[in-house]
């Protein structure tokens, strides 16, 4: 069963595709407005978001690995996704005027690591730091000094970051669903 959301989307592709057949190729009509509508612009599904403390719970629980603490808190404190994440350099980050750029996101397709576009033209942004996790990077990044100025920093998959996520969730007894890694 496909979410309400997804539906929709597929929805609106189709509907994109028929009305260009009507308008080229003959097509007397778009099969998608004669059916209706399906899905929804809006999911239903309240989203629930872990309280500042159990964010900090969470973290104490990871903390044992570097590239796990390091990952979580920009996921957690910068709102990015994994994907833009996973892509970040040396290179995106500009400690004197506390921001990082984000430009690019990983994907994996056909078992293959790919660098690619951010999701939409919008997510190309730049996000300006806090100081702590300034400090925090510029830690990260003397222990990981001999990595290149474009070499990715968290070269972990995603499966990695969920498997710590559940690690993290169970060593702190967190409630499990959160949104901060999407």
């Amino acid at each position: 069963m496909y979410k309400p959301t997804y539906l929709k989307s597929i929805h609106a592709q189709l509907s994109c595709m028929f009305n260009h057949a009507v308008k080229y190729y003959g097509l007397r009509q778009n099969p998608c407005k004669v059916t209706g509508r399906i899905g929804k612009q809006k999911s239903d599904e309240e989203v629930e978001f872990w309280t500042k403390d159990e964010y900090l719970q969470f973290i104490e629980a990871v903390k044992d690995k570097d590239i796990s603490f390091y990952a979580f808190e920009i996921l957690y404190w910068t709102g990015i996704r994994l994907g833009e994440l996973r892509a970040l350099t040396k290179g995106d980050f500009d400690f004197d005027k506390k921001t990082m750029r984000i430009c690019k996101s990983a994907q994996r397709i056909n078992g293959e690591e790919v660098i690619t576009d951010p999701k939409t033209p919008k997510s190309k942004r730049t996000i300006m730091l806090p100081d702590f996790l300034i400090r925090e990077l510029q830690d990260y990044f003397l222990k990981i000094e001999y990595f290149s100025e474009n070499e990715q920093i968290f070269p972990k998959c995603k499966t990695y970051f969920n498997k710590e996520m559940e690690r993290g969730i169970k060593k702190s007894g967190v409630k499990k669903k959160s949104s901060f890694m999407h």
